[in-house]
């Protein structure tokens, strides 16, 4: 009998979970005689599984202790619940609908005073969502424990005032603060410095960029992280805007931008004398994939205790995201593998359901990041894109062909096609689609049409 109603009791649930957009149903199976195992397919939805004592009207749902784990094979997820008394009831509940087009800001304490307008007018173009609103670590925490939230604060109550999504991304890596590598009894945090000098697109426009970065396992990094998480999850509270808060960028290993990667160039591998030898740098500093995993593993976790309802998002860098160094701290030069893998592994694992992977660049008539498809089909993660910046120099967002160094301008049509390869990953056949798109300002502005169809069609059903 107590099997029995336990099966009663998931039963129920099943029809009531298909109401939630985009949610499936729930099935239940036996698993041995004192267990059952609760399953759901693949769903295109950021998802929270709840569960219940009792099922009425004023049933007191929670987050469920549970973490799903995602088959791959059978391109489900799965929980496995006693079966025993007292009864549970499990759903899965919607709590952000994620999809739509989102303004990208750019670093909001760098940009130009013009650049800000065309940034705000962008908000206001019929189709975009939401803004994806940037601001450096060092920007909101100029000296150690000291927090200036003045810009943060005013681009979200703008953002809010316009009933925007907010996806908000603090990055480290160019934009760590000075602080840090101080020593304590300076009001530092005693972290070790390491100093490099990169360039961007693999030495492709020849400009070369320093940086001072702190190992992602360095313990006064880690700490500093932490305290800097608990106090903007603190400040949103108190100024009553974390409930507008849709979802944040997993950010703290960085280089220039919210991606997820670190120094990895060479003078010879990018032709350039003035980039210096990161993998050189990271093997005097003991690096490993093994450290690494570690350090990611706290970083996530400061985001999960300070934000414990929201989703998540990673910007991926598909290839020469990290130096080529094994566990024992030598040079790999054939088999690299992936050291992003085991980082979003971990990841979906501690997000199961509201974990975006994402690609940060979309070109007319080339296909979505492969790398992004294959985190949805064996990691159970949701695809996300962003648009290319090869006229963000001068401000003119994305082209619709060309290179980097000579990009070719978009037109109304080659800019919906170019928003569609996300929107589409697997092309409009399949049932895998984009949670949201991210676009810079001055394509919003220029290219109306294509901004609202491509809004319209982000919200239709798959």
């Amino acid at each position: 009998m107590k099997n029995r109603s336990v099966f009663f009791a998931l039963g129920l649930l099943i029809g009531l979970a298909a109401l939630a957009q985009n949610l499936p149903k729930l099935t239940v199976n036996p698993s041995t005689n004192r267990t059952v195992r609760v399953n759901w397919p693949y769903t295109n939805a950021e998802f929270v599984l709840q569960e219940s004592a009792v099922l009425q009207a004023a049933s007191n749902w929670q987050r469920s202790a549970l973490s799903p784990v995602f088959n791959s094979n059978a391109s489900e997820f799965s929980i496995s619940a006693a079966a025993t008394n007292p009864a549970r009831f499990f759903r899965l509940s919607q709590p952000a609908d994620l999809r739509g087009l989102y303004v990208y800001s750019s670093d909001v304490s760098q940009i130009s005073s013009n650049y800000a307008q065309t940034l705000s007018a962008s908000l206001g173009v019929p189709g975009i969502d939401g803004l994806v609103l940037v601001i450096g670590w060092g920007e909101i925490e100029p000296g150690n424990g000291q927090y200036n939230w003045t810009n943060l604060d005013q681009w979200m109550n703008r953002a809010i005032g316009l009933g925007k999504k907010i996806d908000l991304a603090i990055p480290a890596g160019k934009d760590t603060p000075a602080w840090l590598f101080q020593p304590v009894s300076s009001g530092g945090a005693g972290a070790t410095p390491l100093n490099f000098t990169i360039s961007p697109h693999q030495g492709a426009t020849s400009n070369c960029i320093p940086e001072t970065i702190a190992a992602p396992w360095d313990a006064a990094f880690l700490g500093s992280w932490n305290a800097m998480l608990t106090n903007l999850a603190f400040h949103l509270k108190r100024a009553g805007t974390y409930s507008n808060l849709t979802l944040l960028r997993l950010t703290g290993i960085n280089r220039t931008t919210d991606e997820l990667r670190l120094p990895a160039e060479t003078p010879n591998g990018t032709g350039l004398d003035c980039v210096s030898n990161a993998p050189a740098i990271w093997q005097t500093a003991r690096y490993t994939p093994t450290l690494l995993l570690y350090g990611w593993s706290n970083i996530i976790t400061s985001f999960q205790a300070s934000f414990p309802d929201k989703p998540f998002s990673v910007a991926i860098i598909p290839n020469n995201a990290f130096p080529p160094i094994d566990n024992n701290s030598q040079l790999l030069t054939n088999k690299i593998p992936d050291a992003s893998q085991p980082l979003l592994g971990l990841a979906a694992q501690k997000f199961a359901g509201h974990l975006v992977v994402q690609f940060n660049f979309l070109m007319t008539g080339s296909n979505a990041s492969a790398e992004v498809i294959q985190a949805a089909q064996t990691l159970g993660t949701l695809p996300a894109f962003q648009s290319n910046n090869y006229f963000g120099s001068s401000g003119g967002g994305a082209a619709c062909g060309g290179t980097v160094n000579n990009p070719v301008p978009c037109t109304n049509d080659t800019y919906l096609a170019e928003l569609r390869e996300g929107i589409y990953p697997l092309k409009q056949t399949n049932g895998l689609r984009a949670q949201y798109i991210e676009v810079f300002p001055a394509n919003a502005i220029a290219f109306t049409n294509a901004v609202w169809q491509a809004h319209s069609e982000l919200f239709a059903p798959p």
